[in-house]
């Protein structure tokens, strides 16, 4: 790590809960929460058996203001999820990590109908949703269009199934989810695979114009702004955060 890249942003001071902060950001980036959407990250995980340089962690936006890198080192090492090599580079996963999609998609709902014309929404969202679900959220992911312009969907992320049934429950058609006294569609997200993959079978059947419905608990459930038949394309391109 050169010593340009330690010295380029101004020190702090690593008080417990800047450790603390520290530390949770970076376990964020290697969790099921964020891993399996980060295109960018799990190109050098799969390139370097799991290793990623720690210079290359520390110039992610919400790293930089922890410096110097020297102590950001330090506090990885007290990590009982990631790894440090022995000259003190690199970071990696103790153990590498299994992805059960269907359980994921389970703790996950899909928020349609957010303004797509205000600054800041990643932060604003990410603050609006911790507050409306009493911090059972772990992640907010914004979906955007091929420009990178936020769709007005976001996918939120519960630390359990019945965090994720809660939440869903607590805001039926008669008494919606509202964002600055507008009204938001829920449909949770393995309600959404349903449709998505019914519609599939329907095409490849031949049988006529593509559905745009949602079926599930909810009637006449609006469809994502951007459907894509790549989940994996649409979901690298989400902007996401741990709350």
């Amino acid at each position: 790590m050169s010593s340009s890249r330690r010295n380029s942003f101004q020190n702090i001071e690593f008080t417990p809960e800047t450790r603390r902060e520290c530390l949770k950001q970076v376990e964020f980036y290697f969790s099921e929460f964020n891993l399996p959407y980060d295109k960018f990250l799990r190109s050098i995980v799969n390139k370097n058996n799991g290793w990623v340089p720690i210079s290359t962690i520390v110039t992610f936006n919400r790293m930089k203001k922890y410096r110097p890198v020297e102590t950001v080192v330090e506090v990885l090492k007290e990590s009982k999820i990631l790894m440090v090599s022995e000259d003190g580079e690199n970071v990696k996963r103790r153990e590498a990590l299994v992805i059960d999609k269907d359980l994921q998609n389970l703790k996950k709902i899909i928020v349609m109908g957010f303004p797509t014309d205000k600054e800041n929404m990643q932060e604003i969202l990410e603050k609006w949703f911790d507050d409306v679900s009493s911090g059972s959220i772990t992640q907010v992911r914004l979906r955007r269009e091929r420009g990178k312009k936020f769709n007005g969907d976001v996918i939120i992320d519960f630390k359990s199934v019945e965090d994720c049934n809660a939440f869903y429950d607590k805001y039926p058609e008669a008494d919606p989810l509202t964002f600055e006294e507008k009204k938001l569609s829920l449909v949770k997200k393995k309600d959404f695979e349903l449709q998505k993959q019914a519609t599939k079978a329907k095409n490849f059947s031949g049988s006529g114009q593509r559905s745009r419905s949602f079926s599930g608990h909810r009637k006449n459930m609006p469809k994502l702004t951007q459907e894509s038949n790549d989940e994996k394309k649409d979901d690298n391109e989400d902007e996401s955060a741990v709350i």
